[in-house]
């Protein structure tokens, strides 16, 4: 077969192939292309390789100098080639680029000693998968390392695959995140046991732990385990849940654990069991205890009436002793639906003798207020038969303080709307909705404009009483149904549901903007305006799509209307997915 008969064939085969690919000589001249390459590239055979491809940007700096005052040398080629080397060593080559909006794999493979193959396979959606999953793989980081409990992963040897800052700084001593990784729980044990090599029981954490691991690896099944004893002196007490950790085809692989620190509540559990064992005793000979103990002390018969109250549960409740006495205990519950509730709290330590429970419950004081309490109930005997005694400490502030936090971890400080970590758990589920119901779903991405200068001339105080007034106006105006969102800064969120037609997103579009644009009074007298750019993404069953697109196609929308701000009729623009 002659040198012409070969390109054909060549040819035919570059053609068959769905990517870039062109056959090129050591000179860098294009021999052979097929119709991927020329319609990417629209590059000419008998050209130059780096200038039909890339039009001289991949020349070095002194190269393209030259190239622009029109010396074209035969040293000339892009930077990255490697085409002399896979010539001369008979070897295919790989290099990852950046070039034309993409990134591809730009291959080289040698024919013969003159002539090489040149192809590119597009890896840009592999990359943009590799930058989300780092994103997710950072973004749990951040969430693991901010949370105090401990959270951790093991292979099937007992070696960390993953450690969390709580475990790290309280149990592991690590000096950071990545050194437990490959490592067990005896290696940072023996280290830790080595400041007091004489004491044995300076640290005896380590060996307990994996011996929960082999059960959870024997059994296959989650557990819960009671881990104690003393780390680097202290003791700690840990409440552990482990459970077998799967991979996609369901083999075990390792262990996953979490544990909280819960010594300080085993202390507190463990004085208030003992208190209750001495009551249950003798009344009479506890007498003086139960009147002057600091926590609340309630008595009940099997028919939950009230046959003694101490002087602390007295106060708390905000009751004489004698209005209690002889009462049903339904008086110190908010409702009927309360007292019937807690029935099965009661019953329970009847069916299990010697056992306690201790839970968090809301009551109802003499004035009609709630108060949180904890209480831990036992079975004792009364003159009258079977009762119980519940010991309740308030604490209704911490459990204030618990619900505040929760609020702050979900909500704008400033003006107490959801935040961004709030949008990420509704939005799923109001696409969920929207999909269920066969309903139209409008997400809104809102910029102030003119926001800055607010705060410039009048000071940042006065643009936190406009964000704050915009966001009670959007929340008063908008139906109970929207979801109104602070991204942070000037930037809001607004989920509209159940949106029937254009007709009726207009007359929602209409609220919004005398919401964001009625003029606001900053301090007497001095009123600002606001406008607003608003983007929006239209959702429905019929082209279905991630919570990340959405917020990706509002920002861009967004961004399209204040563009188009001088020029346009209306605030908002809805984005195409054409486009």
């Amino acid at each position: 077969m002659d040198k012409e008969s070969d390109y054909k064939l060549i040819q035919k085969m570059l053609d068959g192939i769905q990517i870039p690919a062109l056959l090129v000589d050591k000179n860098h001249k294009i021999l052979l292309q097929n119709k991927s390459a020329f319609e990417l590239f629209n590059s000419k055979v008998g050209g130059l390789c780096w200038l039909e491809l890339w039009k001289g940007k991949t020349l070095s700096q002194e190269q393209k100098q030259l190239f622009k005052q029109g010396k074209i040398l035969p040293s000339m080629k892009c930077y990255f080639c490697l085409s002399d080397e896979a010539l001369s060593k008979k070897e295919h080559f790989v290099e990852e680029l950046y070039l034309l909006d993409k990134y591809w794999q730009s291959h080289w493979v040698a024919i013969d000693e003159n002539i090489y193959l040149h192809y590119f396979i597009d890896i840009t959606q592999l990359k943009e998968n590799e930058k989300k999953i780092k994103q997710q793989e950072r973004f749990l980081r951040e969430i693991t390392d901010l949370v105090p409990d401990m959270i951790w992963l093991k292979d099937t040897n007992k070696k960390y695959l993953f450690a969390n800052k709580a475990i790290c700084d309280h149990l592991l001593f690590a000096k950071d995140t990545n050194e437990p990784i490959g490592k067990t729980d005896l290696y940072f044990a023996q280290r830790i046991k080595a400041q007091k090599s004489d004491d044995p029981n300076y640290h005896t954490f380590g060996e307990l732990c994996m011996d929960s691991d082999n059960i959870v690896l024997s059994t296959k099944k989650p557990g819960r385990f009671d881990e104690s004893g003393n780390v680097a002196g202290k003791y700690l007490h840990l409440d552990v849940i482990k459970v077998p950790y799967k991979n996609e085809s369901g083999e075990i692989i390792g262990v996953l654990g979490v544990a909280r620190d819960v010594t300080e509540q085993k202390i507190i559990e463990k004085q208030l069991v003992d208190i209750q064992k001495q009551l249950e005793q003798s009344l009479k000979y506890h007498k003086a205890l139960f009147e002057n103990n600091a926590a609340g002390i309630l008595i009940v018969d099997k028919n939950r009436i009230i046959v003694d109250a101490n002087p602390s549960i007295s106060k708390t409740l905000l009751y004489e002793r004698a209005e209690l006495v002889g009462r049903s205990a339904s008086i110190i519950h908010k409702d009927q639906e309360s007292f019937e509730l807690f029935e099965r709290h009661f019953r329970k330590l009847f069916e299990k003798p010697n056992e306690n429970i201790t839970i968090e419950y809301n009551f109802k004081r003499k004035d009609s207020s709630i108060v949180w309490a904890e209480v831990t109930g036992s079975l004792i005997e009364l003159p009258s038969g079977p009762g119980i005694i519940w010991s309740a400490i308030d604490t209704t502030e911490l459990y204030k303080t618990r619900q505040q936090l929760k609020f702050q971890a979900f909500h704008d400080t400033l003006t107490g709307l959801a935040n961004r970590r709030y949008l990420e758990l509704e939005l799923p589920k109001a696409i969920e909705r929207a999909n269920r119901n066969n309903n139209i779903l409008a997400a809104c991405m809102i910029d102030l404009d003119d926001f800055k200068s607010i705060n410039d001339t009048f000071s940042h105080e006065a643009g936190d009483i406009v964000l704050k007034n915009i966001a009670k106006r959007l929340t008063q105006t908008l139906r109970k149904s929207d979801f109104v969102v602070r991204l942070g800064g000037d930037e809001f969120v607004i989920l509209l549901e159940s949106i029937k037609n254009t007709s009726h997103l207009k007359k929602i579009f209409a609220k919004i903007k005398k919401a964001v644009c009625d003029p606001i009074e900053i301090k007497p007298n001095t009123f600002v305006k606001v406008g607003l750019s608003m983007g929006v993404y239209l959702y429905s069953k019929k082209s279905p799509t991630l919570p990340d697109n959405i917020m990706r196609y509002i920002d861009i929308a967004m961004y399209e209307s204040k563009k188009q701000k001088t020029k346009r009729e209306d605030f908002w623009v809805i984005y195409n997915n054409n486009s």
